[in-house]
């Protein structure tokens, strides 16, 4: 047990290291006083620093929205829908009703196109008569020229000249081009690089593609929104596109019908036969006749000339119901079997 002080002295000391230990005390929470006020100084800097950061965050973000909202509004403006027209593909040329008339029938091609493609549209898109609609023709003009001169339908290269032009100023947003001589399948390509550059564009809502199959390929395909996209149907789709989730369409008014496929004939056969009964004049007995059958031209060719089909027959062979045979080139020969 420590002793007790006694003398004033004593007690003297021992305050005296009571009160160093108070004083080392408040020496020791004034340097943690000043570190936490430091640290707080620190932190209220971080702080306001943040909170510069979130407003400019915030302010960006409130002008990238309103942006968004201008572009949605400047884009709702001018939504377009858009037809590619590739004339040089086989069931895609225009009727006789458009191009023998000049460049009047070049306005009126622009206009029943308008009218057919809005009539399309409506049922899929509510605003389908305010869309501006963008029309390209893709030809060879010279070759599709010469091709209808040869077929009768036009006289010359004036005169479809005059057609597109007279399609072209029709309508502001119809477009012919003329893409010259060049390698078979140009005009194919044209349509190819146009759909892939429209279908990126924000306004546009749809695609009516008239063009042939075989410029389509599947690598193109798996690329576009197909759900955008109408095919329009001149020539029998294949299969790989017939089975595609894309909409598809008929222009009749506008392209003139394919003429319908002709059935091959079979290789390697001859003249059809006919066969006949025919009765026998002096005996009264039928005779089982066998001889060519002549086509519709050959017999129309015979009466022109004024004679008889059966006396210009070629050879045919008669059976009798007794077994005999008779051959005839035009005059009758019996053989008895």
């Amino acid at each position: 047990m420590a002793e007790v002080p006694t003398t004033y002295r004593e007690r003297l000391a021992q305050f005296k290291i009571v009160e160093e230990k108070r004083l080392e005390l408040i020496e020791e929470l004034l340097d943690k006083l000043e570190k936490c006020e430091a640290q707080l100084v620190q932190t209220r800097l971080d702080l306001e620093s943040e909170q510069n950061v979130r407003r400019t965050l915030q302010a960006e973000v409130v002008e990238a929205k309103e942006k968004e909202t201008a572009l949605a509004q400047k884009q709702a403006k001018r939504p377009f829908a858009l037809v590619l027209i590739d004339a040089d593909a086989e069931g895609f040329t225009f009727q006789d009703k458009f191009i023998t008339r000049r460049a009047q029938g070049g306005e009126s091609l622009a206009d029943e196109l308008l009218i057919r493609t809005r009539e399309y549209l409506r049922p899929l898109f509510e605003d389908a008569d305010t869309l501006d609609v963008v029309v390209r023709v893709f030809s060879n003009l010279e070759g599709m020229a010469n091709t209808l001169v040869r077929d009768g339908r036009v006289r010359n290269l004036g005169q479809l000249r005059a057609f597109s032009t007279g399609f072209c100023g029709r309508i502001t947003s119809f477009d012919w081009v003329d893409i010259g001589v060049g390698k078979e399948g140009s005009t194919g390509r044209k349509v190819r690089e146009n759909l892939s550059f429209y279908t990126s564009n924000v306004h546009l809502r749809h695609v009516v593609l008239a063009c042939s199959p075989a410029d389509l390929p599947a690598s193109l395909l798996s690329t576009l929104p197909l759900e955008m996209i109408t095919l329009v149907e001149s020539l029998p789709l294949p299969d790989s596109l017939a089975t595609l989730p894309i909409k598809k369409n008929k222009f009749n008014t506008i392209f003139t019908p394919p003429p319908p496929l002709k059935s091959p004939r079979p290789r390697g056969r001859g003249p059809q036969l006919q066969l006949t009964q025919q009765e026998d004049p002096e005996g009264g007995s039928t005779w089982l006749v066998i001889k060519p059958e002549r086509s519709k031209s050959q017999g129309a060719a015979l009466r022109r000339r004024g004679e008889s089909e059966d006396d210009n027959s070629s050879l045919s062979i008669s059976i009798g119901p007794d077994n005999s045979v008779s051959v005839d080139g035009g005059r009758r020969r019996r053989v008895v079997g």
